[in-house]
């Protein structure tokens, strides 16, 4: 058995003078300044950090729902137990190990069949949403699910520019799942590559430089008002740097700006930057057509148009930039006589990949949309090196595994302090918490087939997938609500999505989704379909209903509180929410005896047996009063402020 020593740096004078109050002192779960621990066996002694560190703990149920609060779109009961008898570090391994469950592609595939079959050769966004729902409801690589959702808000496109291009955001999104766990070139790659972005940011079809004097001859004098310039569009050159990969300006490894010798931020590019960056995007078409110029429409193969988006853009090298071009720290694409703009795209990739920004940058970035707003600047650092390959996880720099398990491992993430820290966490993002509801309680199908098109929960909260307004999220990174949050230095992004419409629109879908058990919309695949009951979603209360007895209401509360809040509401909020669930009376009812019509004893005609229809009403009445203390309670948690921010 090994041995191990513990060595506390601590006032032990309390062993020796007995009128001091006794202290308890806890170790682990990163309490551990101060300690020195150390194991020897026979072979060697070694670092024994992990005993007072945040790895290798089992945790119990409140710390594995917090921690799958952060890495998934949230539990339900039996997830979290099993979370804490696995353990955390095992449960990413096999998250991480577990492979995509199906294309979102292929269930477009499906959807669109059946419109074929009912002679409706169209298709539209709002089956797209039903695809990302039913991975989501029926899935179980949930670690992959919402490191995909997060990327989803770096690499940004959008319905509000792609209407009416479901297989666009299917195959999108099918990219980001098949790469969340893999590196961050290929996927910079891929995502510069994929029509779905060139025709969002507009560099799709982006023509070389034409500075040709265009002027018209055929009048007197001519006209010179008609000359014209034309250059590479500078969309993607602007945003690939900017919100993609390095930011506005250079970053120390925590994530700061570095400054110059006047304390102002020094940029990372300039506009000649972009307009040499924009020469570089230049001449990638459509892959499913034969030359540049072409749009894949044939009306005569509508199969054409509608799968546009499912082949990776080509280079058309005739429309491409020749020439050399500068790019940034004083690399630059060759200046030969051919012209090459895969590689000159490769060249230009591979320098904003190897630029100092992008782990803390996109580091950073991760941490805020799965841990806290506000992540220190040694959390920033340590996830940075992860990314650099200089950390515990990996040696391969841009490996999203090693990022991932750096931000979710870290003892900032882990520790039971930062838990109590009134400047650690994050407000629960609208769409997050709209998820969690349904896999919390189990939300199925009769059919086990789920569709979803999300309109009502954009409009109630201002958010879904592919949704956003501009390339810039739904909300920024650095957005800082007026007041104590602006004055201590903080960001509180989801916070600029949080109004007056985006509060009352919360508190009134939890109305409909929970009150009312309206949590999806459950639209037509074709125009006609004729019945779809059998997809109607239902959220599942089996085992809340077993404790709505008086005596049992703590219970319920504390169970929802592990399940939805990780232990988190203050007794305050419990005492509140177990007074107003005991307000909603289950009355006592013998409902046999209320559906048993009366009989005179000497009556032998009169039948006394109980109404089957009577009793079905009655005992249905019974279950919705019981029902009705379970959806306060759910109403009254989820709407709480210990709730919301989740820490």
């Amino acid at each position: 058995m090994n041995k191990f020593h513990v060595c506390l740096w601590l006032c032990l004078c309390h062993l020796l003078t007995s009128n001091l109050v006794a202290q308890t002192i806890t170790l682990g779960q990163g309490n551990n300044d101060g300690v020195v621990v150390t194991t020897s066996d026979n072979a060697q002694q070694t670092n024994g950090s992990n005993t007072t560190n945040s790895q290798g703990f089992l945790p119990n149920y409140n710390s594995a729902s917090r921690f799958l609060s952060q890495a998934t779109f949230g539990p339900n009961y039996e997830e979290i137990v099993s979370l804490s008898q696995t353990g955390i570090e095992n449960w990413i391994d096999v998250q991480m190990s577990t492979e995509k469950a199906f294309n979102l592609v292929d269930k477009m595939d499906e959807y669109y069949q059946i419109r074929k079959d009912n002679n409706q050769n169209s298709v539209s966004n709002y089956l797209w949403d039903f695809a990302w729902w039913q991975y989501a409801m029926t899935s179980p690589d949930y670690l992959r699910q919402r490191v995909a959702f997060a990327l989803s808000e770096f690499f940004v496109i959008s319905s509000f520019t792609l209407d009416n291009s479901p297989f666009a955001f299917a195959d999108y999104h099918d990219m980001l799942l098949d790469q969340s766990f893999g590196n961050y070139r290929s996927l910079i790659d891929s995502i510069t590559y994929h029509p779905a972005m060139g025709e969002y940011l507009t560099y799709m079809r982006n023509a070389k430089s034409d500075t040709t004097y265009n002027i018209n001859w055929s009048v007197s004098p001519p006209d010179t008002i008609s000359i014209q310039y034309l250059f590479p569009d500078e969309n993607y050159a602007r945003e690939v740097m900017q919100l993609f990969s390095i930011g506005l300006c250079e970053l120390n490894l925590d994530g700061t700006c570095k400054k110059d010798g006047d304390g102002v931020d020094i940029p990372t590019y300039d506009n000649e930057d972009i307009a040499e960056f924009a020469k570089v995007f230049t001449g990638l078409g459509w892959g499913s057509c034969p030359n540049f110029n072409c749009f894949p429409w044939d009306e005569n193969n509508p199969e054409l148009y509608i799968r546009r988006y499912q082949h990776r853009m080509k280079m058309y090298d005739e429309e491409h930039e020749p020439g050399k071009k500068y790019l940034l720290n004083g690399a630059s694409t060759p200046d030969g006589s051919s012209v090459d703009g895969d590689e000159d795209i490769r060249l230009a990739l591979d320098n904003l990949f190897n630029h100092d920004n992008v782990g803390p940058f996109l580091g950073k970035f991760l941490i805020q949309r799965l841990v806290t707003s506000n992540p220190s600047a040694a959390y920033v650092t340590r996830v940075a090196e992860a990314f650099n390959g200089t950390g515990p996880f990996g040696t391969d720099r841009g490996d999203l595994k090693s990022v991932i398990k750096a931000i979710l491992l870290d003892e900032e993430a882990r520790s039971c302090s930062s838990a109590d820290d009134d400047h650690f966490g994050m407000l629960r993002e609208p769409f997050v918490r709209y998820v969690q509801l349904a896999k919390a309680f189990d939300l199925y199908t009769e059919s086990g087939n789920h569709r979803n098109a999300m309109y009502e929960a954009l409009f109630q909260i201002q958010q879904k997938p592919y949704a956003s307004p501009s390339v810039f999220n739904f909300f920024q990174s650095d957005f800082q609500p007026i007041g104590v949050i602006e004055s201590a230095g903080k960001v509180a992004p989801e916070f600029q999505i949080t109004n007056s419409q985006s509060i009352s629109g919360y508190l009134n879908g939890l109305t409909e989704w929970v009150m009312r058990g309206n949590i999806t919309d459950e639209w037509r695949i074709y125009e006609g379909e004729p019945d779809f009951s059998a997809d109607a979603a239902i959220l599942d209360f089996t085992d809340e209903l077993n404790l709505v007895e008086d005596g049992y209401i703590p219970q319920l509360v504390e169970r929802l509180n592990l399940i939805l809040a990780h232990g988190k509401l203050s007794q305050t909020s419990m005492d509140v929410i177990i007074d107003a669930i005991q307000n909603f009376e289950i009355e006592e009812r013998d409902c046999v005896m209320e559906c048993t019509p009366y009989c005179d004893p000497g009556d032998p005609d009169c039948d006394d047996t109980p109404d089957a229809a009577c009793i079905m009403y009655c005992e249905d009445d019974v279950l919705q009063a019981k029902l009705n203390r379970v959806r306060i309670a759910i109403y009254l948690v989820m709407s709480s402020p210990e709730y919301l921010i989740n820490r």
